[in-house]
């Protein structure tokens, strides 16, 4: 454990660069940086900026760049630009590759952001356990087969599932028929069931809503135990904030209009919408574990 630590007391000083105008994000050894501009033509100064005062802290502390594994990618708002035309970006000389997806943290992201490459991976992921749990369905018992679930395939479905399943359902309909024939093997259901109760047997919930009641449930800390989460989430606009009339809706989220798909796909907005749509009885309840209770068996039965 002592090689790992001092390898991140010696590079804890990264994020305070002198004007490096884009604070990194570390995570063990993986080190991203995150640049924004009105245009491509700001996008790339800016970029190349930062790159030079990197490559400059590397070089004052002696340490190398893996250009391998260095690459950039491109968020653009309309998804149309003219990828021939783009300028280089240089590390040290050395140029840096442009790809189009890109893995952060796990989590397979697409300068779409779109999730389909990430949905595509899970459903590589759902069928090499189909096989293997057919076989153990037929020597193992009920409660055995319940915990294989439990701990292969929902915490794969869990992780990042606000990320890539805030998507057009069309996107996640594979994933959901595969999880849904896990289910039906590791239950003895036929391929006809009511896949409703495939989910009411394991007490869980299919992905779309999986989806809507963690998004719920981080609503519901942003509102109840807004200390815990990281300051960039700590201000939460209420519609109390805005006015002072004593409407029924006083306590729920203050709404910004949003016309590009990003805006509509950041977790402000997901929450606000999601959360207002709640039923009151719902919404007032202050115990997180309670709230996510009835919130799951809220969205069992019905939809946001």
């Amino acid at each position: 454990m002592l090689g790992p630590l001092l390898f991140l007391i010696y590079i804890n000083d990264i994020g305070h660069i002198p004007n490096l105008n884009s604070c990194p994000k570390l995570f063990a050894d993986d080190t991203n940086l995150f640049v924004s501009g009105k245009n491509l033509s700001d996008l790339f100064i800016t970029g190349q900026n930062v790159l030079n005062k990197l490559y400059d802290w590397m070089s004052a502390n002696k340490l190398s760049i893996n250009y391998n594994k260095t690459h950039y990618i491109i968020f653009p708002p309309d998804h149309q630009y003219n990828s021939i035309s783009l300028p280089d970006l240089l590390l040290n000389n050395n140029k840096i590759s442009k790809v189009s997806t890109t893995k952060f943290l796990g989590i397979h992201i697409d300068e779409t952001l779109s999730g389909r490459v990430h949905i595509l991976e899970l459903c590589n992921t759902l069928r090499k356990y189909i096989g293997i749990f057919y076989k153990l369905s037929f020597i193992m018992p009920a409660k055995t087969l319940k915990l294989l679930y439990f701990s292969f395939i929902y915490p794969t479905l869990l992780y990042g599932i606000e990320i890539y399943a805030n998507t057009y359902l069309s996107y996640l309909h594979d994933l959901m028929v595969l999880n849904n024939r896990i289910l039906r093997i590791l239950q003895h259901k036929p391929y006809n069931s009511d896949t409703n109760d495939l989910y009411l047997t394991y007490n869980t919930l299919p992905i779309d809503k999986l989806f809507q009641l963690q998004i719920l449930s981080h609503a519901h800390t942003l509102i109840f135990n807004p200390t815990i989460l990281p300051p960039s989430f700590q201000h939460t606009v209420l519609n109390h904030n805005i006015h002072n009339h004593s409407t029924r809706s006083r306590f729920d989220f203050h709404r910004f209009p949003s016309t590009s798909l990003y805006a509509r796909k950041i977790s402000s907005n997901l929450c606000s919408r999601m959360w207002n749509a709640l039923p009151s009885d719902i919404k007032t309840i202050s115990n997180p574990k309670l709230f996510r209770y009835t919130a799951r068996e809220f969205l069992s039965t019905g939809t946001l």
